[in-house]
């Protein structure tokens, strides 16, 4: 099946604010009118948990991570009015890995655009946004 043969799949970066819930509401709209598919996906720092058996902190902050990163797909899906052929998941990644976390995704999830609903609020800074541009092989847009 080649890519015009299928429906458009973006894959939105999100973190909220009022401009990021602009951007989902105004794909997920194009996207319920075309036949396209949107994933939400917010990005999650975790860190290695691999430092002996009695260090908790990694562990503990992983999870508060991951809570905070629920709450923001919670407001993702009240943007979109809990569409739900809106699909909404959580991307870990750690340290500097970012970019290729993202790069990765898109590719497994033969995604069509990669779409950043507010590139000043995603946790991206200036150097892993320009390792986005420059190596995915998927279209980046803000």
């Amino acid at each position: 099946m080649s890519t015009a043969d299928r429906a458009a799949h973006t894959l939105v970066i999100y973190r909220p604010s009022a401009r990021a819930d602009a951007a989902l509401r105004q794909l997920a709209q194009a996207a319920s009118e075309s036949g396209g598919r949107i994933t939400v996906l917010t990005l999650v720092v975790q860190e290695s948990e691999e430092r002996g058996c009695c260090d908790t902190r990694s562990v503990l902050w992983n999870d508060v991570s991951r809570g905070l990163a629920h709450e923001d797909l919670s407001k993702a899906r009240l943007a979109v009015d809990d569409d739900q052929a809106v699909e909404l998941e959580l991307l870990p990644f750690s340290g500097r890995g970012a970019a290729k976390a993202v790069i990765r995704e898109a590719v497994a999830r033969g995604a069509n655009e990669v779409v950043l609903a507010d590139p000043r609020a995603v946790p991206l800074g200036r150097l892993e946004l320009r390792r986005l541009h420059r190596n995915s092989p998927v279209p980046v847009r803000r």
